[in-house]
């Protein structure tokens, strides 16, 4: 078995993490068999992350990164709340149909209780941008009063369930059924 090359070692843990993940969930997943995933073996796993929870959290952190950065290039330009959430909304979704097994790791990875993850203070602060585009929306009086926990939850949840069915099951919609779901989405929480 030939090996990975010293410099494709991160990309080929973190490819081999989300693969392991997206297959058998995080709590089943096993270091010896993302190093074998990956073409390294254990103590090379090892060198780069101590624990099986440090290695979890790192490809956590990047691929949450990945996706935030995806929403704010998106979002950046536009002209009002509408818009840019909008184009936030249509980013994630489309992120989701672009790295599907990104995606769903990440979303397997957001549902566990990890104190790493609820304390770290990058992940924190890209939460708090996410919910500042939604509370700007509520400031302008485009979307409707509520708490803005519950309005990131009202537009998060369908992106993600389109993204999760296009990781599990390879189906995507058209973009007209796209704009339709976003469109019964904004309808609930535009101010009218």
């Amino acid at each position: 078995m030939a090996r990975t090359k010293s410099g494709d070692k991160p990309k080929a843990i973190r490819a081999a993490t989300i693969g392991e993940v997206a297959e058998v969930g995080s709590t089943a997943v096993s270091v010896n068999k993302i190093a074998k995933r990956a073409n390294l073996s254990v103590g090379t796993l090892y060198r780069y992350h101590e624990t099986k929870d440090d290695l979890l959290f790192w490809v956590f952190k990047q691929v949450k990164t990945d996706i935030h950065d995806v929403m704010m290039a998106a979002a950046r330009g536009k002209d009002g709340a509408a818009a840019r959430l909008s184009a936030m909304w249509f980013a994630l979704v489309e992120y989701g149909f672009a790295a599907p097994k990104d995606f769903l790791f990440a979303e397997m990875m957001s549902a566990e209780i990890r104190e790493a993850f609820q304390g770290d203070l990058v992940l924190k602060q890209m939460e708090s941008e996410v919910l500042a585009e939604i509370q700007a929306g509520i400031d302008s009086k485009v979307l409707v009063h509520a708490p803005v926990k519950t309005l990131e939850i009202i537009l998060a949840s369908p992106a993600i369930t389109l993204a999760r069915r296009a990781s599990i099951a390879g189906v995507q919609m058209e973009k007209h059924e796209l704009d339709c779901v976003f469109d019964l989405v904004w309808r609930g929480i535009a101010q009218v």
